[in-house]
């Protein structure tokens, strides 16, 4: 995607630029874990600055999807981020604890 909008220090800072395109540093993707978890089963770590979850939640019942954000929440370290799919949204985001930061992005406000 197109990152014009991303201020010059921090693209120097995070991305290695590859010609006419960037890529993310490699000092940035050694601090990223993919995981694969049950999401209603699993135990969640704690911490993260930023989940990412797209597309997931469809498959899931409205009660599924309120325990698994409240999971998710928990498991954001302060000023963290949950970026969903664009075509979902979380609808009781407040009583969570999320602001909305994006129509597909919630943020764990500071303590």
């Amino acid at each position: 995607k197109d990152i014009a909008g991303v201020p010059a220090d921090l693209k120097s800072k995070y991305f290695a630029q590859e010609g006419s395109q960037f890529r993310i540093s490699n000092e940035i993707k050694k601090c990223v874990q993919f995981k694969k978890a049950d999401l209603l089963r699993d135990p969640y770590p704690v911490n993260y600055h930023l989940i990412v979850c797209r597309n997931v939640m469809i498959y899931f019942t409205e009660e599924a999807k309120d325990d698994i954000y409240n999971k998710f929440f928990k498991s954001l370290a302060p000023e963290g981020f949950l970026f969903i799919g664009s075509t979902e949204q979380i609808i009781n985001y407040k009583d969570i604890g999320f602001q909305r930061a994006n129509s597909f992005y919630y943020e764990k406000p500071k303590s």
